[in-house]
């Protein structure tokens, strides 16, 4: 959901600079193959609250966004999707209340970006 709203902002210079690249790549080729993983991931490799590549200083926070997002699109861990079928399952599940209920905790929340971004999908 995140990659939606994505405005090239972010924790830090290699953070987004990774975050740009995987955003591009999955843009311009929607039939990209994307493995669903509910612990740090290649988003998070360059983020500097990542620790060791296993968890996040924010951990409890990024498993409680995992399991919502898990939960309301009703898609499995570790299984491979195309990210078109992923735009499809947020288009026809998505409201704004549980788009609300997922990400409120998001310190991005009140700038907007997501909900642009997921507006434009639908």
């Amino acid at each position: 959901m995140c990659i939606q709203g994505y405005r090239g902002y972010g924790y830090s210079k290699d953070f987004t600079k990774n975050m740009g690249k995987i955003v591009y790549t999955l843009k311009k080729d929607p039939s990209t193959q994307v493995k669903i993983i509910a612990k740090t991931d290649i988003l998070c490799s360059c983020c500097p609250h990542n620790i060791d590549d296993k968890s996040c200083e924010h951990q409890y926070k990024v498993d409680h966004l995992d399991k919502k997002v898990l939960d309301l699109f009703q898609i499995e861990k570790n299984k491979v999707y195309y990210y078109r079928d992923l735009l499809d399952i947020i288009r026809k599940k998505i409201t704004y209340e549980s788009f609300k209920n997922i990400c409120s905790i998001c310190q991005w929340f009140n700038y907007g970006y997501c909900k642009e971004g997921l507006i434009a999908i639908r």
